[in-house]
């Protein structure tokens, strides 16, 4: 027997596979943080690529706009303090700088804890506003596939515009970065609907919304990127600052190092984790790691996700919309198409998942809360879900297990 344990809530759960029915085990490498993080940010805020420096651009009179998506509240105040010790230089005031925090369709659980970041930093002196993705907004062009870009209008008629994100895997997006933030973080809902409804329906639905996210934050230029790469633990691996584009190439070279991950071949049963908390709160934060199990799973196969769920489906729209249209998805499609929402797009996500594989859950959630949902089966345990899952599919059955689902850019080697 292997044990083989997976995030899960604020603790871990133990699966104890057999050694012959292990097929790999999936994770992410781990790297060395900086020893100053503070100073890694700062060398990257003086030394831009491909930009000038904040200090000389920056000019009396001038508005400047810092955007962040960031629930990391000492990291938030770091940067928001040394971008004031960059732009002070040129004799603006902390007054004439505004902090717009993001808004994060995946994270919609986030709310409470940003108003307490914007307290924290509005002790700064600067300015703070959270983003409405339902708020007035300035039209600023179309991409060639046809979305039309709405973005925040402080953002856009600053005169200096700042974008600060630190780069993460996202099972949607392929990757949380400053793009990210831009188009789907300061766009209204329209914009938003136009780069998700756009990958509805493909299997790599991650590919194809980073290429959207891509069209659409090139739409707005001179933008003054800040990103910061971490490890598993928070740790400050590398910063970068300058234009967004040519900081992105570079980040991304540290970040697939961390987080690509490769399966050898498809397995019959996968186990997955979203990452523990907070990502394992809802069944609305949980079901995108399912994207990336989908990837390495048989035909048919069996996926059990792990997730605690303690705070429930998480999300009205997403509840709504599984109890009404079940396995349904035509119907829910043309729902979507008429009037879109975040939770009716993740729950199509979901309900067309369990159409591709034989998904259970090992969770807190009780048996009649997910009742409506067909075919999801629900377990306590990992090993009682392994049991079953070994006695549906056979004793040969090949198990892979992936204990950090939602930080992880997965492929498989070999077709299926």
């Amino acid at each position: 027997m292997v044990d083989v344990w997976l995030p899960y809530g604020k603790t871990e759960i133990c699966a104890r596979i057999p050694t012959e029915n292990l097929q790999d085990n999936i994770g992410v490498r781990e790297r060395t943080g900086v020893e100053n993080p503070v100073n890694e940010i700062r060398r990257a805020i003086r030394n831009p690529f491909g930009l000038e420096r904040l200090a000389d651009k920056v000019k009396m009179g001038n508005k400047v706009a810092v955007a962040m998506n960031i629930l990391d509240m000492k990291m938030a105040e770091t940067v928001a303090a040394l971008l004031i010790e960059e732009i002070t230089q040129s004799g603006l005031k902390s007054s004439d700088i505004t902090v717009i925090f993001a808004y994060d369709p995946f994270r919609l659980g986030k709310n409470e804890y940003v108003a307490q970041l914007k307290n924290e930093i509005s002790s700064l002196g600067v300015n703070v506003v959270i983003h409405n993705p339902l708020s007035e907004d300035t039209y600023v062009g179309e991409t060639d596939s046809g979305i039309k870009i709405h973005l925040n209008r402080a953002f856009v008629e600053s005169d200096i515009r700042v974008v600060f994100s630190v780069i993460e895997p996202n099972p949607y997006t392929l990757y949380r970065w400053g793009g990210y933030e831009i188009a789907l973080g300061l766009s209204n809902i329209k914009t938003i609907e136009g780069i998700l409804m756009l990958a509805l329906n493909f299997d790599n639905i991650s590919e194809n919304i980073h290429k959207s996210i891509i069209e659409v934050s090139k739409k707005t230029e001179d933008n003054f990127s800040i990103s910061i790469v971490r490890n598993m633990r928070g740790e400050v691996i590398r910063a970068f600052a300058g234009d967004m584009e040519k900081t992105f190439y570079e980040e991304i070279k540290i970040a697939d190092a961390i987080y690509k991950a490769q399966a050898e071949k498809r397995a019959d049963i996968v186990f997955v984790s979203p990452g523990g908390a907070p990502f394992d709160a809802t069944i609305f934060d949980s079901c995108g790691c399912l994207e990336n199990a989908l990837k390495i799973t048989k035909r048919d196969g069996k996926i059990v996700l792990v997730a605690e769920c303690s705070e429930g489906y998480g999300n009205q729209e997403f509840y709504r919309a599984i109890s009404r249209f079940k396995n349904d998805l035509s119907s829910l499609e043309k729902l979507l198409r008429k009037r879109f929402s975040i939770g009716g797009f993740v729950s199509y996500r979901f309900l067309r998942a369990l159409k591709r594989a034989n998904i259970m859950m090992v969770s807190a959630v009780p048996d009649y809360y997910v009742s409506g949902i067909q075919g999801l089966k629900i377990f306590r345990t990992a090993t009682e879900a392994l049991k079953y899952a070994l006695e549906e599919t056979g004793k040969k059955a090949r198990v892979s297990v992936i204990p950090y689902g939602n930080h992880v850019i997965l492929s498989v080697k070999e077709a299926e």
